[in-house]
């Protein structure tokens, strides 16, 4: 695959699915004052280069962006990831995924709904749009954000998603090659095996994206940047022969750039989860460790 090629793919998917970018640039400061995103930074001075950074996106929560640093299931050594991850000298960036916390539509809120996706996903196909699309668009502009603060490193930034989290992160590392790895938890599967197996939420669905690919294909144009898939036998959700499936696509990609150590599949014995120990190893230690040989090769 050629950087040109690669290039016009991304294109393509940017077209499906509907990515606009924002009228005017919003600091970070007045993300998180619309409690869009939350900021967790290390103790001490700024390092020079600024924080390696990791944003994790929740998944279909009703904690929102408090997900990392709140739930039971995240918890790794007595605490949550989130606060191992500060400790550990990383910036933690906590996006609220568009349709909940404060995104929600008030009318839903008022309805005791857990989140507005199904509202909001089908109010952007009228316009053309999608869902998935307005998602990868605050991500985006949540990297800008941080690049114009000055104190955050994104030449190691790290994106980690959980499920439906995983959905944009792996469709915002496609669109976005400032993001240096990204960690799909629970989060990679084909159409087949998932979306048109069984029935899921409206956020999901891309119209055209068969005509693209399918999820790995989309996997495929995060190469030659790190991607960590993790996943379990028992996933119910996106089972687990689907995520190998995907994960092919994948492979293919990154071999014929020659950088197949960049992906790796971390096979789990659990079901649909976060596990956070291994969000943490890839992450927290991961995370730090520079691509030298695809860096070299496409310089």
């Amino acid at each position: 695959m050629s950087r040109g090629a690669s290039d016009e793919r991304v294109e393509a998917l940017v077209r499906l699915l509907g990515l606009e970018r924002p009228e005017r640039p919003r600091l970070l400061s007045e993300l998180v004052a619309h409690r869009e995103v939350h900021v967790l930074l290390p103790d001490g001075e700024v390092p020079a280069g600024g924080y390696p950074t990791a944003v994790l996106v929740h998944g279909h929560s009703p904690l929102g962006y408090d997900y990392f640093r709140s739930a039971n299931e995240v918890y790794v050594k007595g605490a949550p990831v989130a606060e191992l991850l500060r400790e550990a000298g990383f910036a933690v960036v906590l996006p609220a995924m568009r349709g909940f916390g404060a995104t929600m539509d008030p009318a839903d809120r008022a309805l005791g709904l857990e989140h507005s996706c199904e509202r909001l996903a089908r109010q952007r196909l009228l316009a053309g749009g999608t869902l998935l699309g307005d998602r990868v668009r605050d991500l985006m502009e949540l990297l800008d954000a941080l690049e114009r603060d000055g104190r955050f490193d994104l030449e190691r930034v790290v994106v980690a998603g959980y499920s439906g989290g995983g959905t944009a992160a792996l469709f915002h590392a496609a669109c976005d090659a400032r993001v240096h790895h990204v960690i799909l938890l629970s989060a990679l599967c084909t159409a087949r095996h998932s979306l048109l197996a069984t029935r899921h939420c409206l956020c999901n669905y891309v119209p055209g994206l068969l005509t693209f690919g399918d999820w790995g294909d989309v996997a495929a144009l995060v190469a030659p940047r790190r991607l960590t898939i993790v996943h379990g036998e028992r996933d119910g959700v996106f089972p687990f022969a689907g995520a190998r499936a995907a994960f092919a696509a994948v492979q293919a990609a990154y071999e014929a750039l020659g950088c197949e150590e960049n992906a790796q599949f971390l096979e789990q014995p659990g079901g649909h989860e976060p596990y956070p120990e291994v969000l943490w190893q890839c992450a927290g230690v991961g995370g730090k460790r520079a691509n030298v040989r695809c860096e070299e090769e496409l310089a």
